[in-house]
């Protein structure tokens, strides 16, 4: 009798493995997608994945050699969508992570973003595997799209301050674009990459201010998450303090960079500076815009630096928010802060003062915050905070981003 219960229990628990590995083998199976050597003293490594052949509907990260700590593990697909991992990975050599934003569908990859906590060492040899099903084996990208013509020669440009802008790099400026990022250029031949990534939303125009020196433009490219490039300008010289042009761009994609090869014009005057600025693609903002469908429905509004002495007072401008927004967050990047005080102007004039008095860890949010009156057009946001000296866990000694988000 004893021997036959054994002999049933030893059934039921191979039937029992037997059904987790046909599951498990339904799911797909884990495919190595490459090596890579991660600096562990950096803060942040873009991984390129846009020639893994195939969909996959998860990630996973192996610590091949050397140990990395990670705070964020951002999955960049080829349909634009975007997954933040945002949590503290400790991964010791021969350590892997558990599946990274499990799907039931299959997705192109384009690109892994890891934010690292900076610290002396060598280098990490890291694993990048996807699982993958045999339909998502099989499926095939789509070919690349020819180029767009490039614009030769002068370029259109018309005066504009000599102030440098002051938003931070991906937030919306006081006119209303967004800033994508800046460069100082020298008098030798410099090459330069402005990462912008998916999360910042989708453009269809792009144009860039040129400060302090003219500078000549051998070179002017957009890279596209999904690969699809196009060049901009070729052999152009802009003068200072301009500001160009528009020049239209795939606005039904995600930008993954702008690829610059330029130089300032040997003078007295010194470096120039660059700004490279986009206009959000038409049905992008709104209630009803496809930026809805990304990040949860949240919308970036603008970004500041938080100070250590005293409590800043930052006016965060907001660009575009047509039908306005019903939530907002305030989410707080490399260094914890004190948020005192939140202030929401509207654009009819009226105000609310939202008392905080907290503490807010980085890599961690406030909120969400709701508006009172329901769905309101936001014209900016007044924040006073200030970085926090002791932080055990700040990534280098710099001040802390403080980022506010909106939903409609």
């Amino acid at each position: 009798m004893f021997r036959r219960l054994v002999m049933a229990g030893l059934a039921m628990a191979a039937a029992g493995f037997l059904t987790a590995a046909q599951a498990q083998k339904s799911d797909g199976n884990w495919v190595k997608l490459g090596s890579f050597k991660v600096d562990v003293d950096k803060d942040r490594e873009t991984i390129d994945l846009t020639k893994s052949v195939g969909k996959f509907r998860a990630v996973r990260i192996n610590a091949k050699e050397g140990n990395i700590v990670l705070s964020r593990v951002q999955v960049l697909y080829g349909n634009g969508a975007v997954h933040n991992e945002d949590r503290k990975i400790v991964l010791n050599e021969g350590e892997r992570t558990r599946p990274i934003n499990q799907a039931s569908e299959d997705r192109f990859l384009d690109q892994v973003n890891l934010t690292i906590a900076p610290k002396k060492g060598d280098a990490a040899m890291l694993d990048i595997y996807g699982l993958q099903t045999d339909e998502g084996a099989n499926a095939k990208r789509s070919a690349v799209a020819a180029n767009t013509p490039a614009s030769t020669g002068p370029v259109a440009a018309q005066p504009t301050k000599a102030a440098p802008t002051t938003a931070l790099a991906g937030t919306v400026t006081e006119f209303g674009d967004v800033l994508f990022g800046s460069q100082y250029v020298g008098f030798g031949v410099d090459r330069d990459v402005i990462r912008v990534g998916a999360e910042v939303g989708k453009f269809d125009k792009l144009r860039f201010r040129v400060l302090d020196n003219d500078i000549f433009i051998k070179d002017m490219k957009v890279v596209y998450t999904n690969g699809e490039s196009d060049d901009l300008v070729v052999n152009a010289e802009v003068k200072q303090n301009t500001r160009t042009q528009w020049f239209n761009l795939k606005g039904d994609r995600f930008i993954k960079e702008v690829q610059m090869v330029y130089k300032s014009k040997p003078s007295f005057k010194g470096q120039a500076r660059i700004e490279v600025l986009g206009q959000y693609a038409e049905g992008w903002l709104g209630p009803n815009g496809e930026g809805r469908k990304f990040n949860q429905g949240w919308v970036l509004l603008g970004a500041q630096t938080a100070g250590f002495l005293g409590f800043d007072k930052d006016v965060i401008p907001v660009g575009k928010n047509e039908g306005g927004f019903k939530k907002v967050r305030v989410t707080v990047k490399d260094r914890a802060i004190t948020l005192n005080e939140l202030r929401i102007i509207y654009s009819s004039g009226q105000e609310d003062v939202i008392p905080v008095k907290a503490k807010i860890e980085a890599g961690s949010t406030y909120g969400p915050i709701d508006l009172k009156g329901g769905t309101r057009s936001v014209k900016e946001i007044q924040a006073r905070y200030r970085s926090r000296f002791i932080d055990k866990e700040a990534r280098g000694k710099g001040m802390a981003i403080v980022e506010v988000w909106g939903q409609h």
